[in-house]
């Protein structure tokens, strides 16, 4: 059966769809519903194909009395693509324009605050321990990265700061050296002094309260899995959630500008915004 590509298909296929949600949200506790279509038919079909099953009225009826079927397309639906310093221009800019904003006058007894939604498998929230702990060779003030995600199998991953050997071609030498130790049968750990600065836990943006007093958001490559009116419901979270003058870091194909009254531009071709006071 053709699943489409459409945000919405006919009444019969979003009848389905929602159907299809109903036992992944009551095994998993998360609520797909409001998922990009797209997105989600895409991971939809692929999980039919490995099944064989061409119609998706029947995977829906093979979904909803199976329940380990349910944990295998809550998987698929993470998409947890992510490294180190993605896009470097993003973390060159971050480097250069925000992070010393955030510094300025700073007290030493009070602690920077980062939460890095969406965080995956841990890369994003490791990066900007990096480049804060660049920023600040004595180590004061303190910072403090909450990085979450509902993957709970990504953030295990997270927590231990284990990873390839492949890591090398999105490092430089110096960061190597300073911020990880060579692993017996090969692969890097991150060094015990930045995993402390980061915090990982299950959260979910849509359901959860959000975090509050935050210097910075770096939410990236997650808003585009959501549906628009989903999207712009989210940021007002995200305006409660920064300290005033905080910053939003946006992935490449999203967009603060759907909420003008909340955030200002910072850098556009990086998808930099700062809080408004409002």
């Amino acid at each position: 059966e053709q699943l489409g590509s459409s945000a919405h298909g006919s009444p019969e296929q979003d009848a389905l769809v929602q159907r299809l949600c109903v036992p992944i949200q009551r095994r998993t506790g998360h609520d797909f519903s409001r998922y990009k279509r797209t997105t989600l038919l895409r991971r939809v079909q692929r999980r039919m194909f490995v099944l064989r099953q061409p119609v998706l009225a029947d995977y829906v009826e093979f979904l909803a009395r199976t329940p380990t079927e349910a944990d295998h397309l809550f998987q698929d639906l993470l998409i947890g693509v992510t490294q180190f310093f993605r896009d470097p221009d993003v973390f060159d800019a971050l480097a250069r324009d925000v992070i010393p904003r955030i510094l300025a006058g700073r007290p030493p007894e009070d602690t920077v605050r980062i939460w890095a939604p969406g965080c995956a498998t841990g890369e994003e929230a490791y990066s900007l321990a990096m480049l804060f702990a660049e920023a600040l060779p004595s180590g004061v003030p303190g910072v403090k990265i909450f990085a979450t995600d509902i993957d709970e199998e990504a953030l295990d991953c997270a927590r231990t700061g284990r990873y390839p050997e492949t890591i090398v071609d999105q490092l430089t030498p110096a960061r190597i050296e300073r911020f990880f130790t060579q692993r017996q049968g090969g692969g890097w750990q991150v060094r015990a002094e930045l995993r402390e600065r980061c915090v990982f836990s299950v959260h979910n943006i849509i359901t959860d309260p959000p975090f509050s007093r935050i210097d910075l958001i770096s939410c990236r490559n997650l808003l585009i899995y959501l549906e628009s009116d989903l999207q712009r419901s989210i940021f007002p979270l995200f305006h409660y959630a920064l300290r005033p003058g905080g910053f939003l870091l946006l992935g490449p194909s999203e967009n603060a500008t759907t909420s003008p009254e909340l955030f200002t531009a910072l850098d556009t071709k990086h998808r930099i915004f700062q809080r408004k006071e409002v």
